[in-house]
Formats: structure tokens, C-alpha cells, sequence
């Protein structure tokens, strides 16, 4: 009976040796790094005509790296991956749009992998499409009075076809009306810069 009773002790030290040696495996997706330096490229953003959201990022020089791999948060909840593009697609300077963003606020990084490497991301950039509640602006095509209307504190430039600023207004919020009589008959652009986001987009305007 003791040597049963020995033979009991001895595995049971074994097994608590081998459990102690075997390390806890955290999942990498759906993780940020803890330190903002150990990000290993930038992700640029920028929006058109409220519409399309373009990121714009350089391909590390590690070659192990053989994949990007685009991923959006939408709404608070985990990241999904929205695209994908292989070694042959992979250029030193990348550009990839968002043709079809959900409405509020997103945000998107470029996870970087390959075979046999731990993958690694760039840092995540926030993007705010506007929604019915966030900025509106009407009639388009406008004729005098154009109305905006906007939650948040906005500079709003208008800006003609090549670029050239018309009117300029700044920290406007809530329901407001401008003035484009004096404009002529053409295209137009709106450039709105978001003072609670810092985001800068732009939207078509018709001016009959």
C-alpha cells in the first residue's frame, strides 16, 4: 500500500511540473500593441465627397511580411477584415479605398503578415462619415441660400474647381445659412473641417 501511495505522490509532482512549463498563448487578433512605438508603419486617411474613405501607408521593408491585410472597427465592436492583398499586389507606397464605409465613426489599421511571423499593425486611424444627425447641407444643387446644419464645430471653406477658395466660414454649429449669390453657375466643392474629430472632408455642390 505505501508504494502505491509513492507511486501516487510521484506522478502527481510530475504533473505539476509539466503544467507550470507550459506558457499561456494569448491570441493576437483583435490586439493593439501596448506601446504606440512599437507600431511599425503610419496609416493617413481622408475622405471623398463623404463617400469613399482612401488609406494611404508604406509596406515595411521586413519581406517576411507578405500579406496586408485591411481591417475596420465599426461602432465600438472587434475588428473585421474588410480586404486583402498578397505580395504580388504590394507596392512600397499603398492606396486602398473604402468605396462603400458605414455611416458614423470607423476605424481602420493595415495588419501586416506572412509565414512563420508574428504579424504586426500599423496604427489605427478613426474616420467620421456623416450620418442624418451629424452634418447635412441642402438644397444641392442651391441657387442663394445654401443651409448646413452640423452637431459639431466646423470651418467650412467653399472652394471653386481649381481650387481656389470663395467663402470661408468658421466655427459654425447647429442650423446655419450661407450666403451663395454672388457665385456662378458651376461645380463647387465644400471643404469641412471637423474641430471635435480634426477630420477634413469634402462634398460636391452644384451652384445653379
Amino acid at each position: 500500500m505505501k508504494k502505491g501511495v509513492l507511486v501516487y505522490l510521484i506522478c502527481l509532482l510530475v504533473h505539476v511540473c509539466i503544467a507550470q512549463e507550459v506558457p499561456t498563448v494569448t491570441p493576437l487578433v483583435n490586439q493593439f500593441p501596448a506601446d504606440s512605438s512599437s507600431y511599425i508603419t503610419n496609416l493617413s486617411v481622408s475622405i471623398f465627397e463623404n463617400a469613399r474613405v482612401i488609406l494611404n501607408w508604406k509596406q515595411p521593408e521586413d519581406t517576411s511580411l507578405t500579406f496586408a491585410v485591411i481591417e475596420r472597427s465599426t461602432g465600438g465592436r472587434n475588428f473585421e477584415v474588410v480586404a486583402v492583398l498578397k505580395q504580388s499586389e504590394i507596392k512600397p507606397e499603398n492606396e486602398w479605398i473604402d468605396e462603400a464605409p458605414p455611416k458614423g465613426r470607423s476605424l481602420y489599421r493595415v495588419r501586416f503578415s506572412g509565414k512563420e511571423v508574428q504579424p504586426a499593425y500599423s496604427k489605427a486611424v478613426e474616420t467620421l462619415i456623416a450620418g442624418d444627425i451629424s452634418f447635412r447641407f441642402y438644397p444641392n444643387p442651391v441657387d442663394n441660400i445654401l443651409i448646413i446644419r452640423s452637431e459639431a464645430v466646423l470651418d467650412i471653406q467653399v472652394v471653386d474647381a481649381v481650387g481656389k477658395q470663395r467663402i470661408g466660414i468658421n466655427n459654425l454649429q447647429g442650423l446655419q445659412t450661407l450666403n451663395v449669390s454672388g457665385l456662378e453657375k458651376g461645380i463647387y466643392f465644400l471643404r469641412i473641417n471637423n474641430h471635435t474629430t480634426g477630420l477634413l472632408t469634402q462634398e460636391k455642390l452644384l451652384k445653379n
